[in-house]
């Protein structure tokens, strides 16, 4: 009958968790299982408590305030009292770079939370079956140096002794879950564990003296016969890993580990070790090295192994003469397009399959990365001049031509590519990347699906556009903007029907900068929200002033109204609405003294959000104007349903109106066949005038009918524009 062990017997356990109820149910289990069970719910409290108390092994969890867990294993590793310590972490986080960093500090096992108590059972018993065979091999190594020691006693008592204790180390190395062994001075093999056979599935002959490397890896065997001799040579220790061919013929890795042994005399009598089967974690920690150089959904190198290969092949255009090489940055047009139509999981579909098809055109010695995203990055090389990158660039474009096929449905997708060629004026990797990618948004403004060779102007153009966008988020603060009034005017009567805020910068260098400069970088950095909350206020506050201002010349029922573009990310701002309801308050206004222009394209692009605020918008009497008319894409579905007072003919049109006056024609029909008023913008000529007076349009601004004015100056032409 088996002798049930005690609790201490068992193994003690201290385990480290600030959450009691893990600790409670943990402490539970263990117990159950015949356990003796230390807890500790901080990292210092488990340091003392392992220092005071040594426990067999640390279950260590990993997210704990003031220490976590990673903090606290290397700690125990640097004590000597605890370094030998086996830790198994214990912990929520799934992450490879999680686990990489667990094994790295020193962990000797992973269990992800929540978990199977027989796995954390079956992983303790592992641990505790390696310490107690460690125990056995140090017992043993005592019992050796006692044996060399009674030598000096009679011979027929020694031999008993010897007898005894050789008995008793093969029942132990016998009964061990690890592969043990002891080699001859001259490094022969002079015994081998029965674990050791049932592993390589050898008979003992085949692995006595040095037949047993026969079944180290050919890879490995040459680094490993170094280390060993090595150790029999300097009568030194050994750690080394390799890979062992088992009992089915394959290759596993395993730890290898060898001390010396001295006789009586402390000369050198040979080596002991043991092997310790690893092949599982080192295959964890071959998936957690690939995963954190992989891009997780193409499994292409991802932006670390990129820099890495960047940084290589800087090195070898230092060395060689003659060396040269190639960065394509591709970005995917209108991707965000494909992935709001249909789906997350189409756009990853099409991400995997394009992934394939540039994989295709280029060679095995370039590299395809993907940084994230739609972005994808092409190392070409050892070219031989930049006409291969062309090339390259080239097919890829003509590849993209042919759909992809996905979910029966065809997908078109095209990308702008920037291209990069090496150069002794590049330090790193990340200079490659920024002027690649700048070349790719010179690809992108020249009309997407084409490349772009970088040359040093661009960065010039980016450096300029950097010190824009510093200047502007200084112009906010210091109040450089100012708003320039353009009335809008009745074509039949010439009557003031309001004006078009307009906002002017005036730089304190460069004096006055227009909206087409500013107002890009003001959208892509979000200054755009902060700049379009100051237009507003500031052109409401004007407007009730001059309602107060010209009260006896402007009608109750015919309010001085002002006009006042919104960007796309006003419209998604959740407290829009709350802020003109605030602004129109503040300046005693009614909705209708306000009209809001936005484009065709913010209508497709945020239809259900932007819909709902259109009517909560017109429902307070402000009116909603689509600005630049003709230049975007329109749904008429949308149109008719959407509570829209007036069309504003983009001024291409009027400026060109001589070839387009069919499409202002249409443009003027549709607006009235939907009841709206159509405003013809850029009117610079009396003829331009006349003309969209015959085709029926009511309404117009330009320097014809009055130039933007600012307020002091606009206040001056009031007395003329308004009725007397």
């Amino acid at each position: 009958m088996t002798e049930e062990l005690s609790p201490t017997q068992r193994g003690k356990i201290l385990i480290v968790d600030d959450t009691p109820d893990n600790l409670r149910l943990l402490t539970g289990n263990l117990t159950h299982h015949g356990y003796e069970v230390q807890c500790a719910i901080s990292g210092a409290l488990a340091l003392m408590g392992a220092k005071a108390n040594p426990p067999d092994v640390i279950l260590l969890d990993i997210k704990m305030p003031e220490m976590d867990g990673f903090q606290v294993c290397q700690q125990l590793k640097q004590e000597r009292a605890t370094c030998d310590i086996p830790v198994i972490f214990l912990s929520a986080l799934d992450s490879g770079f999680d686990k990489l960093r667990a094994f790295q500090v020193g962990g000797v096992d992973y269990i992800t939370k929540p978990f199977q108590m027989e796995e954390v059972v079956a992983r303790i018993e592992n641990q505790l079956s390696l310490q107690r065979a460690r125990a056995e091999i140090l017992s043993l190594n005592a019992e050796l140096e006692q044996r060399v020691e009674e030598r000096t006693h009679a011979l027929a008592q020694l031999n008993i002794h010897l007898q005894a204790s050789e008995e008793r180390f093969r029942r132990v190395a016998n009964a061990a879950p690890v592969l043990i062994w002891m080699a001859e001075p001259d490094g022969q093999r002079s015994f081998v564990n029965q674990r050791w056979l049932d592993f390589t599935g050898c008979s003992l002959p085949q692995l006595l003296g040095n037949q047993w490397m026969e079944q180290i890896h050919p890879e490995d065997l040459p680094r490993f016969r170094q280390v060993y001799e090595t150790a029999i040579a300097q009568h030194q220790s050994f750690v080394a890993e390799y890979r062992l061919r088992d009992a089915h013929h394959t290759y596993r890795w395993v730890l290898g580990t060898g001390v010396p042994l001295m006789d009586e005399g402390q000369e050198f009598a040979g080596l002991i070790g043991c092997c310790v089967d690893i092949h599982d974690r080192k295959q964890t920690e071959d998936q957690l090295l690939h995963n954190a150089l992989h891009d997780n959904l193409t499994n292409l190198p991802n932006r670390t192994l990129l820099m890495e290969r960047l940084k290589l092949s800087l090195s070898r255009a230092g060395r060689y003469d003659g060396f040269y090489f190639a960065v394509l940055f591709l970005d995917l047009d209108r991707f965000k397009l494909v992935n709001d139509s249909l789906g997350h999981l189409v756009g990853d579909q099409l991400l995997v399959a394009i992934a394939f098809r540039l994989n295709q055109i280029i060679r095995p010695t370039d590299l395809l990365a993907r940084l994230g995203g739609d972005e994808f990055v092409i190392l070409l090389d050892d070219i031989e001049n930049a006409q291969e990158a062309v090339q390259v660039a080239t097919r890829i474009l003509e590849s993209l031509q042919t759909p992809f096929t996905l979910e029966s449905r065809e997908v078109f997708i095209s990308t702008s590519i920037g291209i990069v060629l090496s150069s002794p004026d590049y330090c790193d990797g990340a200079e490659l990347l920024r002027d690649a990618d700048t070349a790719m948004y010179r690809a992108k403004s020249q009309g997407k699906s084409r490349y772009e060779i970088f040359n040093p102007v661009m960065h010039q153009e980016v450096l300029k556009r950097l010190h824009l966008e510093s200047d502007l988020r200084q112009a906010l603060k210091q109040g450089e903007f100012v708003l320039c009034y353009q009335p809008i005017l009745s074509l039949s009567t010439g009557t003031l029907m309001g004006f078009e805020a307009l906002v002017r910068w005036q730089h304190p260098q460069r004096n006055m900068v227009f909206p087409d400069e500013f107002i890009p970088i003001a959208e892509e950095t979000g200054l755009i929200v902060p700049l379009g909350h100051w237009v507003l206020g500031e052109a409401c506050r004007q407007i009730a002033q001059w309602q107060t201002q010209f009260s006896t010349q402007v009608a109750p029922e015919l309010p001085l109204r002002v006009s006042v573009n919104l960007s796309v990310k006003q419209l998604q701002e959740s407290g829009l609405l709350s802020f003109i309801d605030e602004i129109l308050a503040q300046h005693g206004l009614s909705g209708n003294c306000l009209t809001l222009e936005i484009t065709e394209s913010m209508l497709i692009d945020n239809s259900e959000t932007v819909i709902a605020l259109l009517h909560e918008l017109r429902s307070r009497s402000i009116n909603i104007d689509i600005d630049d008319f003709g230049t975007g894409y329109s749904s008429l579905g949308y149109l008719r349903h959407l509570p829209i007072h007036a069309l504003k003919i983009d001024r291409t049109f009027t400026q060109t109106l001589s070839l387009n006056a069919d499409i202002v024609r249409a443009i003027i029909a549709l607006g009235h066949a939907l009841n709206m008023d159509v405003v013809a913008e850029g009117i610079e000529t009396p003829d331009q005038r006349a003309l969209l007076q015959t085709l029926s349009c009511e309404y117009g601004q330009g320097y014809h009918l009055g130039k933007p004015l600012q307020a002091q100056e606009m206040a001056l032409a009031l007395a003329a524009l308004l009725p007397q």
